[in-house]
């Protein structure tokens, strides 16, 4: 590296001045403007600042271009020095557009393209650069990580074709190098995301992402981008003279400000009064020992406390938010770049270091990015990148446990989520969390609660990862004539995980801890070359492209553990008492080999074809004699027409207006080796003769492989209309797309009688197609002030056309007792519940079903003759096939509306964001209600509440009683004055009227109705919409007259905040719609509680 910037920064001193000046928009300065004096190789970029100099002579032209601006053109006249301001836009049309290896203008192209400035990432100051494109790009969901700074956002394009749940993640890459789904994926630990490979990806570095949402340019990155594509560029150098040099800091508070709503009216217990206190034998009103929360109401009565302690007994509404804190993350960026008319680098360093909301959350980056460009021979043109990152991620926040406290579990698993559900309302966080560890050490196991274990495993344990990621890559263009060039790149990408697993001993004196650790290492390498041929004919230009590319993956990992420990606070596998035990993954490799081509035609700059075709030859498709379907052709073609141009006469009020149409195919494999009969793997590890630890091997043949599969097969449609009119001052982009994914590589999960778990096979038709719409528009432009404006809107709708065998769904997601599907006539996420409410249907004497006016009621029944619970549907009807469609997980639209406002030097950015429907299953409602903390369990608890005053069989007399909305179903008897009454088809009321049955308490009533054991499901299911002020952000430029005065190029400031607040949030009990537990396409479902997080922030960037 350091030879590489030595090269290309002494060439950089050498750099002329002729004409000078400074590159702004509406923006502020704008950096990397492609600064090119026409008709002459004479070029240079921008300054992070906007400044420029160039050698340019009187009477020629000098030409500014940039990604997401309208290019200008200016003749040079007297002066030397020559100001700009560029005028952004809606994906300028002169922006080049690297798709595949061909670079052309957004123009061309008959496909959706978007592209986001470096500077719009920035100002989210997320961690993960797709967090920042939320709400940016239509077509594109994107939900947020909520585990902490590192975590993975959920991102989709166009929603989900593969019925693989885990396989609908858009390829990403960056400069050139592939980054391979298995590390784009969560790196989870149990339900711990600790990120995926982006989150190692410096902001300050970026330049801009694309996304391809069409069909026809992904077509040149094969079966990869069956999902769409995302580029991100990376910054390169400017001209100029000298070296310069820019600092980069950003600084940003997270606050945890809100949490659900609970109730904080009554305290531990299952009566609603007075008797659920404990009476010590001294006489004393003890708290009662206890996770339900329907006791006594809480009126400042005192108490003993489980640890002996007096304590008021009151509400504490805030500690669930005690228990968070408020984070802090700092990002600074060192840049130093240079360059001249041959070549330019950029070099920088940066550090970050951030804190979760979470305690003990910690994310720190350091990293160095390089990337340097160098004209050889005057023609070869070389490229070079390199980057080495080094991250750790700690203790990120656990995003699916939160049941495990409920149901008794208090292990290490156990976290901060935990409290939620089962905490007591008068539980006082701040008091333990400096009272949860014994003085003998380990645990105070004073608290009964068990809630203080939770403290302890959250300050005591301690889950790392630790990355190392090296990319690097090499483009070298060489010009044989003024027609034909040949490009070619090799690139690689290698990222080695470590992850630590420290529980500290909960023991007295910290004994008995547990310690285990894995390592894992992901390698890709990729050689790609092709031959470009260019030429105009007369009114044609023409474009050739053809050429190879070879791309392997491979990776590995271990994993060891000790079993049992010699001495407390020694995190070493030596500490085991026994043998260790170790285990191995299986090695994974695969490779595609592939020949491609792409035939661009243009007539008069009006009419532009594009054809492109693709051959891969996929590993993991080949069998071990040989023999398979590894070799899959897709072609596509796009056509686009300037109808501007062609009638440019007749219709001046456009400044541009174009229709697009494209079709394109594409191809997709499996997994490595899963096509072949088994594979050896290791469980575990056994002692040879002399003692000796030895790696355990077995052969595991569980898959019925298939020897006939299929590529899986994707065919997309698109057409389009883009319209600009009135001065650029108002327009539209409209795309309308229909995909079709069939064949899709399928393991089906197969009666354990067969001698196999599972069978792989082709089968499956899924079909997306929606509407993409973005309206801008500058409604108001003065000399000092603009307001410009952007409103996106996203529609897609998914219809499963078939699935093999006859099946009517197969499941993607969901939990006991509720599924999301792909159910054949419905979508990818159609909720199924057999755990839903059963709905009445009468039937005659022969069991056929018949009308009656209770049809459709809710079924209750009673177990025991004396209690009054709902029924399941599943159970009703006998059987999950029966189990009724809720809804759909998937959203109905998607939409953001963004407002930039300048004055002078100002800028203002507003985003509201949007989203309607899709449903949510919230097992934190489940729990919450079923243990009586959360604020809707308050109806029925008293008369002020509702309840319902009667008489218990033990002759006490209660005001909590609950009428259940239903009937009871056939074959209801209850025992009623010695004789057995049939009860069947009363509604709960009538039957309590008639003194055949009782109202249920509170507790019975929400408990029964909640518990894992005869809940009902959809009561915790609810379709989540909101519309959220996603950003504000202001930005200022200081006047340069400062800016000298501090011996600096330019310095700006901002301020911002994200995810300040939401306007509308349909979840019941004031759930966090982010808290999302999965990643994969059939996540539905709320485990984590997380509460509301703001962000503030700061940034200042300066240039020297």
């Amino acid at each position: 590296m350091i030879v590489m910037v030595s090269v290309f920064s002494i060439s950089s001193l050498f750099a002329q001045q002729s004409v000078t000046g400074k590159v702004t928009s509406t923006t502020g300065n704008v950096g990397g403007v492609t600064v090119a004096v026409k008709g002459t190789s004479r070029a240079t970029q921008t300054k992070e600042d906007g400044s420029y100099t160039i050698q340019a002579q009187k009477g020629e032209t000098i030409r500014f271009s940039i990604v997401g601006y309208i290019a200008q053109e200016i003749q040079v006249a007297n002066s030397n020095t020559i100001n700009v301001t560029l005028t952004p836009e809606e994906g300028a049309l002169d922006e080049v557009v690297v798709t595949g290896f061909a670079e052309r203008k957004r123009s061309q192209i008959g496909s959706a393209v978007t592209t986001v400035s470096g500077e719009d990432i920035r100002r989210t100051g997320a961690i993960n650069p797709i967090t920042a494109l939320q709400g940016l790009v239509p077509g594109l969901q994107v939900q947020p990580g909520v585990g902490g700074p590192q975590s993975t956002p959920i991102f989709r394009i166009r929603g989900s074709a593969s019925l693989d749940p885990y396989n609908n993640q858009p390829l990403i890459v960056i400069d050139n190098i592939i980054m391979d789904q298995d590390m784009v994926l969560p790196n989870r630990g149990g339900n711990q995301d600790f990120g995926n490979i982006l989150k190692d990806l410096n902001p300050d570095d970026i330049e801009n992402i694309t996304v391809l949402r069409g069909g026809a340019v992904t077509a040149l990155y094969g079966s990869r981008a069956q999902s769409g594509v995302i580029l991100i560029t990376t910054k390169t150098g400017f001209s100029q003279r000298g070296l310069g040099v820019t600092i980069t800091q950003n600084t940003q508070w997270d606050q945890a400000y809100k949490t659900l709503d609970f109730q904080n009216e009554f305290g531990p217990g299952t009566t609603g009064g007075d008797r659920d206190f404990v009476k010590t034998p001294s006489g004393q009103l003890q708290v009662p020992a206890t996770a339900f929360n329907f006791g006594p109401r809480f009126n400042g009565q005192t108490l003993l406390d489980y640890d002996g302690r007096e304590i008021v007994f009151s509400a504490k509404p805030n500690n669930m938010l005690d228990a968070y804190r408020t984070a802090i993350s700092n990002n600074t960026t060192v840049g130093i770049s240079g360059g001249n008319a041959q070549g330019s680098f950029r070099l920088s360093y940066s550090r970050n270091g951030s804190q979760g909301i979470t305690p003990n959350n910690d994310f720190t980056r350091n990293s160095v990015n390089f990337r340097g460009t160098q004209r050889l021979l005057g023609k070869v043109i070389v490229d070079a990148n390199v980057s080495y990152v080094k991250s750790e991620a700690r203790n990120a926040a656990d995003v699916g446990a939160g049941n495990a406290m409920l149901s008794g579990n208090t292990s290490a698993g156990s976290v901060l989520v935990n409290f939620v559900s089962g905490m007591p309302r008068y539980y006082d966080t701040k008091y333990w969390m400096d009272n949860y560890k014994a003085a003998t050490g380990g645990w105070n196991r004073a608290d009964e609660t068990g809630f203080s274990s939770v403290l302890y495993n959250l300050y005591e344990n301690n889950r790392v990862t630790n990355d190392d990621n090296v990319r690097g890559s090499i483009d070298v263009q060489v010009p044989f004539t003024d027609y034909l060039k040949f490009q070619g790149f090799v690139n690689i990408n290698y990222l080695g995980s470590n992850y630590e697993n420290r529980t500290r001993g909960r023991d007295s004196a910290y004994a008995n801890p547990e310690y285990s650790t894995s390592m894992s290492s992901r390698f890709t390498s990729q050689f790609r070359g092709a031959l470009h041929y260019t030429k105009k004919i007369n009114d044609f230009n023409m474009m050739l492209l053809g050429g190879g590319e070879y791309y392997s993956f491979s990776s590995k990992g271990q994993n060891a553990r000790i079993d049992g420990a010699i001495y407390p606070d020694i995190y070493r596998l030596s500490n085991s008492r026994n043998r260790v035990i170790a285990g191995e993954e299986k090695p994974n490799a695969r490779h595609l080999g592939s020949l491609f081509y792409q035939a661009s035609f243009d007539y008069r700059d009006d009419v532009t074809l594009n054809i492109y075709g693709r051959n891969d030859w996929n590993s993991s498709l080949v069998y071990n004699d040989g023999h398979g379907t590894y070799s899959y052709f897709y072609p596509g073609a796009d056509v686009i027409w300037k109808f501007n141009e062609t009638f440019k006469d007749k219709l001046p009020i456009f400044n541009y207006g174009a229709l697009r149409l494209s079709y394109v195919q594409t191809g997709n494999g499996t997994g490595a080796y899963t096509t072949n009969t088994g594979a050896y793997s290791t469980g575990g590890a056994y002692n040879d003769y002399l003692g000796r630890s030895v790696l355990n091997y077995g052969y595991q043949s569980n898959t019925l492989p298939n020897q006939s599969l299929r590529p899986e097969r994707t065919t997309k449609y698109e057409a389009g209309l883009e319209v600009r009119m009135l001065n650029n001052r108002v327009g539209t982009n409209i795309s309308y797309y229909s995909q079709d994914s069939k064949d899709q590589i399928i393991s089906f999960v197969t009666e354990s009688t067969s001698g196999v778990t599972a069978a792989l096979l082709n089968g499956g038709k899924v079909r997306n197609k929606g509407i993409e719409l973005v309206l801008f528009g500058i409604p108001v432009k003065t000399d000092n002030f603009s307001w410009d404006t952007r409103f996106n809107y996203t529609r897609n709708r998914n219809t499963i056309l078939s699935l093999p065998f006859g099946l009517e769904y197969i499941g993607v997601g969901g939990g006991d007792g509720y599924q999301a599907v792909a159910k054949v006539g419905g979508d990818y996420g159609t909720v199924i519940a057999p755990y839903a409410y059963a709905k009445y249907q009468a039937v005659d004497g022969n069991g056929n079903p018949t009308e009656s006016a209770l049809n459709g009621k809710r079924v209750l029944s009673s177990p025991n003759g004396t209690s009054t619970i709902y029924e399941r549907a599943a159970n009703y009807t006998q059987g999950i096939d029966k189990a009724p469609v809720l809804g759909s997980i998937l959203p109905k639209f998607l939409g953001n509306w963004r407002n930039t406002f300048n004055y002078k030097t100002f800028q203002l950015v507003v985003a509201v964001d949007a989203k309607y429907g899709g449903m949510v299953y919230s097992s934190t409602k489940d729990f919450g209600s079923w243990l009586g903390t959360l604020k809707s369990t308050l109806p029925g608890r008293s008369e002020e509440f509702g309840g319902v005053a009667f008489t218990t069989a033990a002759g006490v007399a209660r005001n909590d009683g609950v009428i259940l909305d239903g009937i009871y179903k056939q074959g209801t008897t209850v025992n009623f004055g010695g004789k057995v009454v049939d009860i069947s088809g009363m509604s709960h009321q009538e039957a309590v009227d008639a003194g055949y049955m009782r109202p249920a308490s509170a507790a019975a009533y929400y408990s029964n109705s909640h518990s894992w054991f005869s809940g009902i499901r959809e009561r915790s299911m609810y379709e989540s919409s909101w519309v959220s002020v996603q950003q504000v952000s202001l930005n200022y430029d200081l006047p340069s007259t400062f800016a000298k005065k501090l011996k600096m190029n330019g310095l700006r400031v901002g301020v911002y905040g994200n995810d300040l607040f939401f306007i509308y949030n349909s979840a019941p009990d004031n759930f966090n719609p982010y808290s999302i537990n999965d990643s994969g396409s059939g996540a539905m479902n709320e485990g984590s509680a997380m509460p509301y997080v703001r962000r503030f922030g700061f940034s200042i960037n300066g240039s020297f």
